[in-house]
């Protein structure tokens, strides 16, 4: 999730079905603010049909007095902190090495910051942007430190070699990924340019999507973006979810927060295309944000996306914005197409990243340092569930692992942007928050294949 300079200023620009298709040139297997956020009282309520009506919503808000709370079905008594950081740290060849990447800042310690998330077979994998000089290690697997046992360090992944700048056979600069339990495959977005958030950004490789297969240590697939469909010198791919078609992943719908534009990618044919909507971008007057005393403006388009459970829908928002979009999956598989785009309805704070389950979608609230979902159930409202001040600040990216648990990295982002993330504290949280509710890829194999379909149809009312 997050911000980018080269987020585009101008006004909103509509595309209806005018998108255009682009045969990957390198198909081949490869192998190596001060302001109060005012509750929002009307919403629009979607019928079985796709009908909509206006309803009056209100929305609870609970003023926290102890940290955590217990709300609405999920036991946040049990939730926990997994992994806490005041600053990176790798796991390094050897100290030798350690030194020299600090002696040539390719590791500049206060320039990392944890963003990613996801997790397979126990294991916890994250992503540290690129978006300044000396960051060794875009994506890696969360270990526990073999010289201190109380504390955790980053290994990259899948190895050292996949880090190297400037070669475009490895990784420059991945900000999110997805990963399918079934098959152990890891869908990674590489932006293909570093340094975004200086004055210099480094433009070193076409954007590509990599397919890895993580139980079986090999790379399975590369998709170069075509510069028509995401440009080499202004792009900020930024959350991907996988759709599912008769038993295969077949799509992959990415956001790219600097064009305000969706991604689509059709691995079957191995071709990408993109839509534009004036949902994708920000809504004028959200720019400024106030997190605690940190007031910051940005203009992030579309961030967060969540697929639903049954694979009927994209939802959607800019971080930017209040509304709450979806779109049907068939209008994206189908290109050109016109996008036919339904509003969802209002939340109550900003968001980056949200993941959706068979019960719910669930999102942060960055104002609020807080947890929030909307459940896919008639007369539902958006419900608070859980809150902190500390450990809950700009709550990143969310993932669900195959037990019914919530997972998300809350990262004080608005510190990190500002200059202001003093590194002698704890900045960098992982939560895992049990929900006992199944992630839309929860046996997607079997469900798609036996066009057995779920609840992913959002009613409020």
């Amino acid at each position: 999730m997050v911000v980018h300079p080269d987020l585009n200023r101008t006004g909103y620009r509509v595309m209806h079905g005018t998108s255009e298709s682009f045969k990957n040139p390198s198909s081949q297997i490869v192998h190596r603010t001060e302001q109060t956020i005012k509750l929002r009282t009307h919403s629009q309520a979607f019928l079985p049909t796709g009908e909509t009506v206006m309803a009056d919503v209100h929305f609870i808000v609970m003023f926290l007095l102890p940290s955590f709370v217990y709300m609405h079905g999920v036991s946040t008594q049990d939730a926990r902190i997994v992994n806490h950081w005041k600053s990176v740290n790798y796991s390094w060849p050897n100290e030798s090495v350690k030194q020299n990447y600090i002696m040539k800042k390719k590791f500049i310690v206060e320039n990392n910051i944890i963003s990613g998330i996801k997790v397979l077979d126990g294991n916890v994998y994250v992503t540290v942007p690129r978006w300044r000089p000396g960051v060794p290690s875009t994506l890696n697997k969360v270990i526990t430190d073999p010289t201190n046992t109380e504390e955790s360090i980053l290994e990259p992944y899948p190895n050292w070699e996949m880090q190297t700048l400037g070669d475009c056979n490895a990784l420059q600069y991945a900000q999110s990924m997805e990963v399918y339990p079934n098959t152990g495959y890891m869908w990674i977005i590489d932006v293909g340019r570093t340094d975004t958030q200086t004055d210099h950004p480094q433009n070193l490789c076409p954007a590509k999507l990599i397919i890895y297969d993580v139980r079986n240590d090999k790379l399975v697939h590369v998709h170069e973006f075509p510069d028509a469909v995401v440009p080499r010198t202004s792009n900020f791919l930024n959350d991907i979810v996988l759709d599912y078609v008769n038993g295969v992943a077949s799509f992959a719908y990415i956001t790219d927060s600097a064009a305000a534009k969706l991604i689509v990618y059709d691995h079957e044919r191995d071709v990408s295309y993109f839509f534009k909507h004036p949902s994708m971008e920000v809504e004028e007057g959200a720019e400024s944000i106030l997190v605690g005393d940190n007031n910051l403006t940005m203009r992030v388009h579309i961030n967060g996306i969540a697929m639903s459970y049954d694979f009927r829908f994209v939802y959607f928002c800019a971080l930017n914005a209040y509304s709450l979009y979806r779109v049907p999956t068939n209008v994206l598989r189908n290109q050109p197409s016109t996008f036919s785009v339904e509003t969802v309805g209002q939340r109550n704070d900003l968001t980056g990243g949200m993941v959706a389950t068979d019960k719910a979608l669930y999102y942060g609230g960055l104002t609020k340092h807080a947890v929030n979902k909307w459940p896919f159930s008639q007369n539902s409202t958006e419900m608070l569930v859980i809150s902190n001040d500390t450990s809950l600040r700009w709550v990143d990216s969310f993932a669900m692992d195959d037990q019914g648990n919530l997972w998300l990295v809350a990262n004080g982002l608005d510190l990190f942007l500002t200059g202001r993330m003093d590194f002698t504290k704890t900045n960098m949280y992982i939560w895992k928050i049990p929900v006992g509710e199944n992630g839309y890829l929860s046996t997607a194999k079997l469900r798609t294949a036996a066009n057995i379909h779920g609840n992913g149809n959002m009613v409020i009312g």
